[in-house]
Order: structure tokens, then sequence, then C-alpha cells
């Protein structure tokens, strides 16, 4: 029977179905207006209700609403009634105006499908995108926490690895006086230095020999060589071959107030753990303020440049740290060599003059690896570097203080991620109910629009579909 087909209505195109079906008219919004006035000044008249409460709160009051209303209405102005059975109270005679004229042309049916699309189409997704997009948002804030924490953590690690390795106890004021106090441990070094050197002098002969046997010629390690016969001596002696009278070397002065803050390059400051052979300390020797001074003006006095100690000055100390290196690499093949079962074409005795065995060379290597890291220990070329130029005193001041303000920055920045994703949550939990809610009586004004078109149809099934495309569940 044709009163059992169900009429299914797609909400798209549901105003059009009911328009053409002359059930509601184009023009139905020119009426809209006069009622929404009517709603407005009737809402700020009502009794104490909590089911009016619940209708009235954050929803679109629309005729089904009017009639709950109406019959709340009916009861709570009761006493009202008179022996005609008309109502007295203002309340019920504003109500029953606007239900009369929602029911004129079917205004009522028309405002309710156009504003079920509206949600369905619109206001729906657009509470779901922004739920999306606020959990995205805290998210987002999550890993931004987590990459400041790691941040954070590394470079306080860092931090604390310098003040150990630099013996800084106070981020700002002793930082200079720190670093210059523990100046005087250089020459603990260079002596300390100086005792595993003299240990190389069968090493330096034993290269000596072995090349010279090979070329023919005198071949040695000039500064090496020079260092095992005279010692660490000053620059002066090293240039005029006697010692001076006097040596004045240059005070380092504590300046405060210089901050070398336009300097954009970074100091390199190594692995402080472990051995660096090239470190790259972002200050050429012109930049550092070290000043070569080889003319003496005053007789025998060493003076600046001249006033150092070979291992002290940088000039002579790359000199010997190449020797050093070049002697590694001889005995490095050496040791290789004998370590060949078969005879190669490089296995050529020193004539029996001096013929080492692979265990003292290996005991000379062991030396050497010894010098090397003593002198290219990171903080001892800082500190070589701080008593040279009081330009890079500064600028490392300036890069441990950046590291310190840093670590204060992050944490800010951290704290303020942290409260943004609480206003996130918190708008959050504000929506996912609202969202609930809109959906919810969203249901109901599909339930009740089917009925009432249910209803001009002999009560046949009606079914409004469509609506999941839009997101309205």
């Amino acid at each position: 029977m044709e009163s059992h087909i169900p009429i299914e209505i797609h909400a798209q195109k549901l105003s059009e179905w009911l328009t053409s079906r002359k059930h509601c008219k184009k023009d139905w919004h020119s009426h809209i207006q006069p009622i929404r006035e009517k709603i407005n000044v009737a809402i700020q008249d009502m009794p104490e209700n909590n089911e009016i409460v619940q209708l009235l709160s954050g929803a679109y009051i629309n005729y089904f609403y009017c009639k709950r209303i109406i019959e709340i209405l009916k009861e709570t102005e009761a006493d009202t009634k008179n022996l005609f059975g008309s109502y007295g109270s203002q309340r019920m005679k504003d109500w029953l105006e606007i239900e009369k004229l929602y029911l004129k042309d079917n205004v009522y049916l028309a405002e309710a499908c156009d504003l079920l699309v509206q949600n369905i189409k619109y206001h729906i997704p657009a509470v779901k995108k922004q739920i999306a997009k606020l959990q995205s948002g805290q998210t987002d804030c999550d890993k931004k926490i987590e990459d400041y924490t790691k941040s954070i953590q590394t470079c306080k690690k860092d931090l604390e690895t310098l003040r150990k390795q630099f013996s800084i106890v106070d981020d700002n004021s002793s930082f200079k006086r720190t670093l210059i106090g523990r100046l005087c441990e250089l020459q603990k070094v260079y002596d300390d230095v100086m005792e595993h050197v003299k240990n190389l002098k069968k090493a330096n002969t034993y290269f000596s020999l072995f090349i010279t046997n090979i070329q023919g010629s005198d071949i040695n390690l000039p500064m090496l060589q020079y260092i095992l016969n005279n010692g660490n001596t000053t620059y002066y002696e090293y240039l005029y071959g006697e010692k001076p009278s006097k040596i004045e070397e240059p005070i380092l002065t504590i300046e405060e107030d210089i901050k070398d803050t336009t300097a954009d390059e970074e100091i390199d400051w190594g692995d402080l753990e472990n051995v660096s052979e090239d470190i790259d300390y972002g200050i050429s020797l012109e930049e550092s303020g070290i000043v070569v001074e080889n003319v003496q003006t005053d007789g025998s006095i060493a003076r600046g440049n001249e006033a150092l100690t070979l291992l002290d000055n940088f000039q002579t100390k790359n000199e010997f740290m190449n020797d050093i290196l070049e002697l590694e690499s001889f005995l490095s093949m050496r040791l290789l060599e004998l370590s060949n079962e078969t005879n190669s074409a490089l296995s050529v005795h020193s004539g029996g003059e001096i013929n080492e065995s692979k265990p003292e060379i290996t005991s000379m290597l062991d030396i050497i690896k010894v010098v090397k890291q003593k002198l290219n220990d990171p903080v001892v070329q800082h500190l070589q570097q701080i008593k040279h130029s009081p330009r890079y005193l500064n600028k490392l001041e300036s890069m441990f203080l950046q590291k310190v303000n840093n670590v204060e920055k992050m944490i800010n920045s951290q704290i303020a991620v942290s409260n943004k994703k609480k206003e996130l949550a918190e708008e959050y939990e504000q929506l996912v109910p609202k969202l609930k809610l809109i959906q919810q009586k969203n249901k109901q004004l599909i339930t009740e629009i089917e009925f009432d078109i249910s209803k001009k149809y002999k009560n046949r099934p009606v079914y409004i579909i469509g609506t999941s495309i839009f997101g309205s569940s």
C-alpha cells in the first residue's frame, strides 16, 4: 500500500522539496524577521522553570521550541485562564501570537528545514574542525614541550661540563677572574709535557739516523731537537741564542664592561672530555690581539711575544707539534713494517747503529700520544687563547653567558607553551559538550521535521537522508 511506502528526502534538497509541493512559499524568509523580533521580546519575561532554561540555553529557538514553551506556560499560567478559556497572561498571549505567525503558510517548517541544513552543512562541521584544530594544537604543544625539555637538558649538561672544566661557581661575576686565575696552570702543563718530551730523545735519534741512512743527508726535526737540547726556553733565547736579562710578559687585565657582541662567529668548544687535534676557535691571530714582537728595542729584555716560552708561543708550538706528528707518522710506519712478516722494500735498517724493537717503538708512540693529549686539551687551548687575547676572554664570557641566558629563555618559552596548551585544553573541554548538544538537538530537529511532514501525507514514514555527508553525527 502507498501509505506504507516511505518518503525519502535528501537533506540538501529539503527546502526545494517543500516549495515544489506547495507546503512552503519561496518568500518565507520575509516573514521570519517579525517572528524573531517577537521571540526576542517574549524571552525577556519568562517564568522560573528548569526546562524553559534548558530550551533557551545556547540554542536557536524554532517553532518546536515555541510549542513546548506554550505547553509549559499552560501549567505556569493556568491561574490566569478565564471562564471563556482565554489566558489573561501577557506571556501566554505573546507566545500564542508567535505560534500563529509561525503556522501561517508553514513558515515554521521552512525555517526548521533551513536550520537543519545550516547545522549539518556548516555549523556542525565548523565545530568539529575547531575541535580537531585544538587537538592538533595540543599535540604541537606537547612536541614543543618535549623539544624544549631535551634542549634545556642538553644546554644544562653543556654548562655543567664547562663549569667543571673551568672551575666556574658563579655564572656571572666570577667568570673572568676564575679563568684568569687558572692561567698559572699552563706552566704546570708545559713542565709536565717536558718531562715526557725528555723520553723522546731516543725516538728523535732513531728518526734522524734512519732517514739519513735512506736519503744520505743529515735530516732532523729542528724544533723538537732544540727543545730536547735546551728545554722550553723563551722565544727570545731561541731567536738570539742567549738568555734574556729580564722577562716582561704582558699582563692580562680584566675589563668587566667589554662585550664583543658584534662578533657572530662561534667558538668551537670541542669535546671537553676528549682530545682534539685541530680546534677552530673562531679568532685569527690578527683578530685575537696577539702582537708578534721580534725586534728588541731595549737590550736583552724579552718582551711581548719573545717573552713567551716555545710551548706558549703559537708559532713555535705549532712547529713543535708538526715535528711531533712527523715523528709519530714515522714510528707508526716502522711499527707496521716490523709487524709485517714478509720483507718489503720499505724495511730498511739504520745501518746497525740503532734498530728498535716493536715494544720500544710502541712505548715511543705512547709518549707522543700523551704529549699530544696534553697540548691539544681543549681547556689548555682555551687558556692559551685567554692568556694572549683579552678580546678572546670577553668573547668566551659572552658565549658562556649566552648559554646561561638561552636556558632561561627556553624555560620561559616552555612555560608559555604549557600555558598555551592549557588554554587549548580548556577550549576543547568546552567545545566537545557543545558539539554533542548541537548534534543531539539536530537529531531531535530531524525527528520533528520527519514527523511533521509525515502528518501531511497520512502518516507515511518520512526519512531525511544525506545528513551524514555533512558530519551531522
